[in-house]
């Protein structure tokens, strides 16, 4: 891959060079063709659910396929018809998301995903296919149910258990009812056969532990989410599986709100300090998820105690050869205190990350190059990790009332647009101070939500019916928030009162619209 740079990790970064060269790599074959389309799998075993990516809208397995066929499990043929499409230089529908980005001219995970370690070996093959084949991941995501001890504003019953309950009693979550645009943001789903029971058979879970051994070694990530994994016994299961059968190659990651009770905290986190002592695996990287500050991020995060999850996630970064990634998505609540969120954050790379830009110099001269903690102290405890303290800034794109796309010009103006000049003003991109600030990949994450926000809509334009309907429902939405968790939007938000206003008046216009009709 002479045509890549690397950095002074060895790592094949995301730099403007490499993604020039993956852009043009990829679009020789097709300007659809995406490495992820191929390589990374999200598996919901609870549903019986599957995506490719995680930006494509899930979709059933079918049940006849995977008896026939058990991997079929991780090669259905919604899957396998996204891949001739891509293959005949086509762009598959189900992949806007990325389309989007691109016809923006903003890097797409198109390009992101297709130059990580797990999918860039892979193209010389994957070119070759066909798209008929049944393949082996090397990037695996699996949620094995959705049991889950909180209720984020974003999520839903498929993914939490909690959210199951909320609507049982409460009923679902509509929105701009009694207008011809009333949407549901959740309830719609069969609250009772969303997942299978842990006392039923589940012939999803059944199939993916017949095929495990056969795919495992192909793993160069393996991935588990949820619901809240740390309490599903499955995730138990497959520690203990690492630990019977190590996988030297093997990148494992855990994704975890880290609000569990003491004693299963305290077991999970013996059982990956174990595992990455005596080098059962490669690495291992616990995922986590925050988009705000204090009661705000409090507020998009129903049962989150903010505090408890800053001492458990600097815990994670102490432990030594841990990458702790907070996936902040970015949403309308985060907005006016994602900066608060970016500024701990930083402290937290600037005492916790490696620097192996001035490592040999210390090793050379005696002198500590780096505030606490020396750079080979770092080092020494992070052998495999470039970083330890990471952020990934995802979009959001359900519910859509909660979009950024859809946020007034003020609330870019006075919290967005200077939330990016933070960032940007941060970033480590010298050979000093590497990995003290934010990566170049990390603001590119937050830049691109921010600049899609500009072409979405102009400053000043107010002849966008769509965005009336959507802030009209968002008006709904955090009031019927309200009404379940007892909470008071305004009171967390004080700032944000004028756009509530604005999005009260859009609801009582479309109300009266709609009863003119």
């Amino acid at each position: 891959m002479s045509e890549f740079q690397t950095n002074d990790d060895g790592y094949i970064a995301p730099s403007d060079h490499n993604i020039t060269a993956i852009k043009n790599k990829l679009n020789a074959i097709g300007s659809g063709f995406c490495l992820a389309k191929w390589n990374q799998i999200t598996l919901h075993l609870g549903t019986g659910m599957i995506h490719s990516c995680h930006h494509p809208v899930p979709h059933k397995i079918p049940l006849d396929e995977i008896r026939a066929t058990p991997l079929a499990l991780l090669n259905t043929s919604v899957m396998k018809a996204a891949r001739k499409e891509m293959l005949a230089n086509r762009k598959p529908k189900e992949c806007d998301y990325c389309w989007r980005i691109e016809t923006n001219d903003g890097n797409s995970d198109r390009y992101l995903k297709s130059i990580e370690p797990w999918a860039l070996p892979t193209f010389d093959r994957t070119r070759q296919l066909t798209g008929d084949e049944d393949v082996f991941p090397s990037y695996l995501e699996v949620s094995f149910g959705n049991t889950c001890n909180m209720k984020c504003t974003y999520c839903g019953p498929e993914f939490s258990s909690m959210w199951v309950e909320d609507l049982k009693e409460h009923g679902p979550v509509k929105l701009n009812e009694g207008t011809p645009f009333t949407s549901w943001a959740n309830g719609w789903q069969d609250l009772d056969s969303l997942n299978y029971r842990n006392r039923d058979t589940n012939p999803y879970l059944d199939t993916f532990w017949e095929i495990f051994p056969e795919v495992y070694p192909h793993l160069k990530v393996y991935r588990i989410t949820g619901g809240e994994p740390l309490l599903n016994k499955e995730l138990f299961k497959t520690l203990d599986w690492i630990k019977a059968n190590p996988n030297p190659d093997l990148d494992l990651a855990i994704n975890s709100n880290l609000a569990v009770p003491d004693k299963l905290w305290n077991r999970f986190v013996d059982a990956i300090v174990y595992l990455k002592d005596n080098k059962c695996l490669k690495k291992v990287s616990v995922f986590t998820s925050v988009e705000g500050w204090g009661s705000r991020a409090e507020y998009g995060r129903t049962g989150l105690d903010f505090g408890l999850f800053q001492s458990r996630y600097e815990q994670l970064c102490a432990l030594g050869n841990i990458n702790a990634v907070i996936m902040a998505t970015y949403n309308i609540f985060s907005v006016t205190s994602f900066q608060q969120l970016l500024e701990w954050h930083l402290d937290l790379k600037a005492k916790y990350n490696p620097n192996n830009a001035v490592w040999s110099t210390e090793i050379k001269t005696g002198f500590n190059l780096l505030p606490g903690d020396s750079a080979v102290a770092r080092r020494e405890r992070n052998p495999h990790h470039a970083t330890v303290v990471s952020i990934d800034i995802p979009y959001l794109r359900h519910p859509a009332p909660l979009d950024v796309q859809y946020v007034d010009d003020d609330l870019v103006e006075q919290y967005m647009l200077p939330t990016l000049d933070y960032m940007s003003k941060n970033v480590t991109n010298n050979s000093w101070s590497r990995h003290q600030g934010f990566e170049e990949h990390e603001l590119e994450k937050l830049k691109r939500i921010i600049v899609n926000r500009l072409h979405f809509k102009n400053k000043g334009q107010t002849d966008r019916h769509d965005v009336e309907i959507q802030n009209a429902a968002f008006y709904d939405f955090v009031n019927d928030m309200d009404r379940r968790n007892k909470t008071d939007f305004c009171s967390v938000f004080p700032e944000m009162i004028p756009f509530y206003e604005r999005c009260k008046h859009a609801r009582e216009k479309l109300r009266n619209d709609s009863a003119s009709i």
